[in-house]
């Protein structure tokens, strides 16, 4: 059993709402109690927090630096500086917020603001498969951590083993939360692994039947829950104590990420008990599943064995009939699968369709060039590996790059257009029409509300309190359209880019044209090892269903000699039986 990573976390909408909350009582306080702090300046800060809390890290980010550029002194701040990092690390940019960690690190900083710069460090470098230079990253944390990342740190901590002066206070952490908290089931888990590594045998199994009791909350949930009940089978298993192993295998779900493993085990564990019986039906049900399912291909030859055991010969070779043709199907279909993967367009295609093809959902309205039905069953256990993650991100990324590239390039004309147009721009024409249909709209407008405040003379007081600010809202409206009217009366000709501007566009576009030639080379050296881990677990379905085949193959030819000689013992006997009745006679 391995740690599990939890991510693309989305907090409830009554969290966001209370962590906003806070934040504006906070700044209010604060504006109450030091006349120096600006209410403006609240504000703004408050629409960066507005924006991460929401998880909306792109316009967080634009926020933020419009922030720096009114000189927000909260922005410029170092804890200002951590979070722009935080945010730039959600939002994938990995190397600028590495930058700034590094910088706040090398810096004079408070404790808490560098405590969080390792933390977003570690975090960093966990993701980056570096989990050495994350677990070098956490130990360097010293004193107290902000309470905004204290429970993803314990997480984190979890998940790299990085024991930490704060990780001695796990269970206290564990016993604060709620049970619905997002981290909670997974801290658990987590938890009790690493209680299993130091061969806390029994602390670790309390641990995991915390998490089994989980399952009840949602479907992710439930698929972790089930994981703890197989662990729990795996270590009872491994105890000699098949009859726990047992009745935790039994409360698996039949349907489910983990129903293959745990009725596979389940049918082993019953084996060991005797339960021949117990072991038939998990095995039946396995037998209905894909072929490309490895604990399926283990099935097959496993319940064909079981039924010769039983002493059912027929049910036997039937079973090794059955299997021989699911395996050369299976092994068809992989060769299939390898024509799939093998065309130009599939890393691509597949990476778009990624999240519609693992859920199974009605994708085929995004127009695939292939039927990819013939190649995710068999890449449902790779999807998993960290290797495969890692080199799906990094295309993804890439891909994602190559088109913003291609579409500023393609705007490369029309920017060449507007900058070759702007030199002939004058204030003739529409602009002296617009001029002169504004002062029309004025005159109208002033005409229209002397006519209101006439009206309103006639009015009840209660009527003409109502329409008050209604004309204190056109009088605002009529000095804003006044003042824009002037401004364009002022205006000798319209704005004009420096002559140097052109010659930066240009620049531009060629860096354009050099990065995505760039960006294509690294696509082209990392399709092929997309296509070389998809290949290699093929050839491991391949290697097992023919390993596989082979024993049925080699059951039903023992069971065909196995008939045959109990045919020819029959006719003997029964030949020996007329020639005893006829010697009688």
């Amino acid at each position: 059993m391995n740690h599990i990573s939890r991510h693309g976390l989305n907090l409830p909408t009554s969290i966001i709402k209370l962590a906003l909350l806070f934040v504006v009582c906070f700044q209010l306080k604060n504006v109450e109690a030091d006349e120096n702090v600006s209410s403006r300046e609240d504000l703004e800060w408050g629409a960066v927090l507005f924006d991460y809390y929401q998880k909306d890290y792109l316009n967080a980010l634009v926020e933020y630096r419009y922030a720096v550029e009114i000189d927000n002194p909260q922005a410029i701040a170092n804890h200002g500086q951590l979070l722009k990092g935080g945010m730039l690390l959600s939002y994938g940019m990995a190397e600028p917020a590495k930058d700034i960690f590094d910088s706040l690190l090398n810096e004079n900083t408070e404790p808490a603001t560098k405590n969080g710069a390792w933390y977003y460090l570690a975090n960093l470098l966990y993701h980056k498969s570096e989990p050495e230079k994350a677990y070098q990253a956490l130990a360097n944390i010293k004193g107290e951590l902000s309470p905004d990342i204290h429970t993803e740190y314990h997480y984190l901590a979890t998940l790299i083993q990085n024991e930490g002066q704060h990780l001695v206070a796990t269970e206290p952490l564990l016993q604060s939360l709620p049970k619905n908290n997002p981290f909670y089931a997974y801290m658990l888990f987590n938890t009790a692994i690493k209680l299993l590594s130091a061969g806390k045998i029994e602390e670790s199994i309390k641990y995991l039947q915390r998490v089994s009791l989980l399952g009840s909350q949602n479907s992710e949930l439930a698929t972790l829950a089930d994981r703890a009940r197989h662990g729990i089978a795996q270590i009872n298993i491994q105890r000699g104590d098949s009859t726990a192993a047992w009745e935790a295998l039994r409360a698996i779900r039949t349907e489910g990420l983990y129903s293959n493993r745990a009725l596979l085990t389940y049918a082993w564990t019953a084996i060991k008990l005797n339960q021949f019986q117990e072991a038939i039906p998990a095995l039946a049900i396995l037998n209905e599943r894909s072929i490309a399912i490895p604990e399926v291909q283990e099935a097959k030859v496993l319940l064909a064995h079981l039924y010769e055991q039983e002493g059912a010969p027929r049910k036997a070779l039937k079973s090794n009939l059955l299997a021989i043709d699911a395996f050369d199907e299976g092994i068809k279909a992989i060769n299939e699968a390898r024509a799939v993967i093998a065309k130009q367009d599939v890393p691509k295609e597949f990476i778009v369709n990624f999240e519609a093809i693992v859920g199974q959902s009605d994708w085929y309205a995004m127009e695939p060039t292939v039927d990819y039905d013939k190649l995710t069953p068999f890449v449902l256990d790779l999807i998993s590996s960290n290797a495969f993650n890692e080199t799906l991100r990094e295309l993804s990324d890439l891909y994602t790059i190559q088109n913003n590239l291609n579409f500023w390039s393609r705007q490369a004309n029309e920017h060449l257009l507007i900058l070759s147009n702007s030199d002939r721009i004058t204030l003739q024409g529409k602009q002296k029409q617009l001029l002169k249909k504004s002062e029309t709209i004025k005159k109208q407008l002033d005409k229209k509300k002397a006519e209101l405040k006439l009206y309103t003379l006639t009015l009840e007081k209660k009527e003409r309190e109502k329409l008050a600010s209604l004309i204190e809202s056109t009088d605002r409206q009529i000095e804003s359209l006044n003042s824009r009217i002037q401004q364009l009366k002022q205006v000798d000709k319209p704005y004009q880019p420096p002559k140097s501007y052109a010659k930066v566009v240009s620049n531009k576009h060629a860096e354009i044209h050099k990065k995505l030639k760039l960006t294509e080379k690294y696509i082209a050296k990392l399709e092929p090892v997309l296509r070389k881990l998809i290949n290699a677990e093929l050839d491991k379905h391949e290697d097992r269903m023919r390993y596989y085949s082979a024993q049925s193959r080699l059951a039903k030819a023992r069971l065909y000699d196995a008939t045959l000689m109990d045919i020819k013992k029959a006719n003997n006997s029964s030949k020996n039986q007329v020639g005893n009745g006829g010697e009688s006679k």
